[in-house]
């Protein structure tokens, strides 16, 4: 009897999945994991004699596994269940926190330096580079012990060295330390920073370029709903615990954002925010709506000159504060702006921008491949 509930339960196993892959539709998304999935690959001669046909099968067996996401979590669970503190990139770290590993890429730091340098010499207008540490520095005393992560600061430090006289380089991680003691500053399961982080980081970044903070008295919306981020996504569990998103609300604001690419189907927003989002896992992308290769921010503040901030989506959290202190800003994504009507450089000339801020964090800067196109 034993033999035969064990061999049942192995066919049940090894057609039951067979059977529900056949019978099952195919999935296009994946909200656990924020991506596309793999669909079923064509079959031609030329991809199976070399080897495509074979490669893209596998990911497609794999994308569309029936219970796919369900299982994962429960291996996750498990591992965390046996005290393991690593899993897929992100390290279990004290107070509920997913942190993210670092590991550094000398080689793409100083070609994305290089490549900040070169655009340096071919503007004239001052440029501000604000390079933002991550909870891998910021927070690594909730690291377990052992992990091996490089050393974030370390790499800052060298990208201090190499970076051009002319640009004027910001590290909040002082601030970001200090804010930490009264204030959650990074998602528990997401890699962005809060509100709260970011406000931190707009207080350095204003202090750098010798302006005074916004005066606007700032309310820090909750938004119904449980918030499970990108870090969640590489390792889900049950034993996670789920964050809230916030947003500041200035009611003494007026806000009006332009997209470039959007001028006959014009993406709404709500002020800064696209609420449609929050119905959504990745309920960050409600700042702006996500990220886009290039618009603009138009606002009721005195400040009146036009800058144009260069950014990942670190930036997007940054802004809504930003927008208090300047009546127009540009804002452009490397990702995505390729091969535009006009280079970064030309774009700052026909807009009339007065100053540039590249925004990013040490993790994306650390990796991204854009920045060839930053000209």
């Amino acid at each position: 009897m034993k033999a035969k509930i064990i061999t049942l339960t192995f066919l049940l196993f090894i057609f039951g999945f067979g059977i529900a892959g056949l019978v099952l539709d195919d999935r296009e998304f994946s909200d656990m994991e924020n991506r596309l999935l793999a669909q079923s690959p064509e079959v031609t001669y030329d991809a199976v004699m070399k080897g495509e046909f074979q490669d893209k099968l596998e990911s497609y067996l794999s994308d569309q596994m029936p219970m796919r996401d369900g299982l994962y979590s429960l291996k996750v669970d498990y591992e965390r269940l046996m005290m393991k503190t690593y899993q897929n990139g992100v390290y279990f770290a004290d107070d509920g926190y997913l942190i993210q590993e670092y590991k550094e890429n000398p080689m793409q730091i100083s070609r994305n330096v290089q490549y900040i340098n070169d655009f340096a010499q071919n503007v004239d207008v001052p440029i501000t580079f604000m390079l933002v540490p991550t909870a891998t520095a910021v927070l690594n005393d909730k690291l377990p012990a052992g992990c091996l992560n490089d050393d974030q600061m370390k790499s800052i430090d060298k990208v201090r060295e190499s970076l051009d006289d002319k640009i004027n380089l910001v590290v909040p991680d002082e601030k970001l330390k200090q804010a930490a003691g009264s204030e959650q500053i990074f998602y528990r399961t997401d890699h962005h920073w809060t509100a709260q982080g970011a406000y931190a980081g707009y207080e350095a970044l204003m202090e750098s370029l010798g302006k005074p903070k916004a005066r606007a008295k700032y309310e820090y919306d909750t938004f119904k709903g449980e918030f499970y981020g990108t870090l969640y996504s590489k390792a889900p569990s049950a034993l996670q615990e789920s964050d809230s998103f916030t947003a500041p609300k200035n009611k003494e604001g007026n806000y009006a954002v332009s997209f470039a690419k959007e001028q006959e189907n014009p993406r709404t927003l709500i002020g800064m925010y696209d609420p449609t989002k929050l119905e959504t896992k990745d309920k960050y992308a409600t700042l702006f709506g996500g990220n886009f290769s290039h618009f603009t921010i138009h606002t009721n503040a005195q400040n009146k000159e036009r800058i144009l901030v260069i950014k990942d989506s670190y930036a997007n959290a940054v802004l809504p504060f930003l927008a208090d202190s300047y009546a127009t800003i540009e804002v452009i994504d490397m990702r995505y702006y390729h091969m535009e009507q006009q280079t970064v450089s030309e774009l700052i000339k026909s807009e009339g921008v007065s100053q540039v801020v590249l925004l990013y964090n040490m993790d994306f800067f650390n990796s991204d491949n854009n920045f060839l196109w930053l000209d």
